[in-house]
């Protein structure tokens, strides 16, 4: 077994392992993005819209025209709307309901949690605080939107015609210097099997990394071998801790000596090899002691060295 180990070339192995990994990661990411790319675009978008929007000198029409294009380019986007600071609606990107009355107001919905609200208007439609972290793990898993609303019901099922309760997501944006904000309201839409695409791009990530994992582990184990140290101790140290096992084995062999015949590693004190018996330092012609290339004189016994 060791024999055969011995002839396999894990360093290139691993490196041409690696490269093919990289190639499907990215496949794996360009493949999933392009499955959560409304929901992408509209993070990236809705962030930009709140920095620019939070300042104390924003242009109001550039941020119009960013709100209608993220209102656009977005299918979950209900409509987005611009407040003063008395709740009137100066802006509306999508001229949808909530755009026909001057105000928009929300209130907390009893009997809930407090990140559920309500418009007396539309006492039919919840409003769910949506976090900006909420808003990142809603790319990630694409049923999170599902079990959000799940929730709800587990706060209103004992309501009369609780199935006819309408639920929208709300993120906003405040200016504290003007008192106006903007309000993102957005509809459950989950990504078409985006749970299955995450957990499957999940499961190849795992699968590749344990294959490295125990690439990396058999290249110590055959060098390990090589060098006339313990292949097991030192291959199963790096099947234990990986990278960390790695560096501790080549800082080991740092330390020491190789043998240049026959790679076994060697005490720093060694003159000749233990394995292969070839000389392994220059030394003093009169008291056998090392000597090194720039020396000129023997360190222990002051000999001259000759050339």
């Amino acid at each position: 077994m060791n024999s055969i180990i011995e002839k396999i070339n894990f360093k290139k192995i691993i490196i041409i392992y690696i490269i093919i990994s990289i190639i499907i990661g990215i496949g794996l990411i360009l493949f999933i993005g392009s499955k959560f790319q409304s929901k992408i675009e509209f993070i990236y978008n809705y962030h930009e819209i709140s920095n620019e929007f939070e300042k104390n000198n924003y242009n109001l029409e550039n941020i119009k025209n960013k709100i209608n294009k993220i209102s656009e380019n977005s299918k979950d986007v209900v409509d987005i709307l611009i407040l003063n600071n008395e709740n009137e609606i100066i802006y509306s990107s999508k001229k949808s309901e909530f755009a026909e009355q001057n105000k928009f107001i929300l209130n907390k919905k009893n009997n809930t949690l407090n990140n559920y609200f309500i418009n007396p208007n539309y006492n039919n439609i919840t409003f769910k605080l949506n976090s900006k972290d909420e808003l990142i793990i809603n790319t990630i898993l694409s049923n999170f939107d599902l079990e959000v609303k799940k929730e709800y019901e587990d706060e209103i099922f004992y309501e009369t015609d609780f199935n006819k309760q309408e639920m929208y997501l709300l993120s906003y944006s405040l200016n504290n210097n003007t008192g106006e904000k903007i309000y993102f309201i957005n509809q459950i839409n989950p990504v078409v099997n985006g749970k299955e695409y995450i957990k499957i791009g999940l499961a190849i990530a795992i699968f590749l990394f344990m294959i490295y994992w125990v690439l990396l582990a058999l290249y110590v184990y055959q060098d390990a071998l090589k060098s006339k140290l313990s292949p097991y101790l030192w291959g199963g140290i790096t099947l234990i801790t990986n990278i960390a096992g790695l560096i501790v084995y080549i800082i080991y062999k740092k330390n020491n000596k190789i043998c240049f015949k026959c790679g076994a590693v060697q005490n720093q004190r060694n003159i000749y090899c233990t394995y292969c018996g070839t000389k392994l330092d220059k030394t003093c012609s009169k008291c056998g002691a090392t000597i090194f290339d720039k020396d000129e004189y023997c360190s222990k016994c002051g000999e001259k060295i000759k050339e």
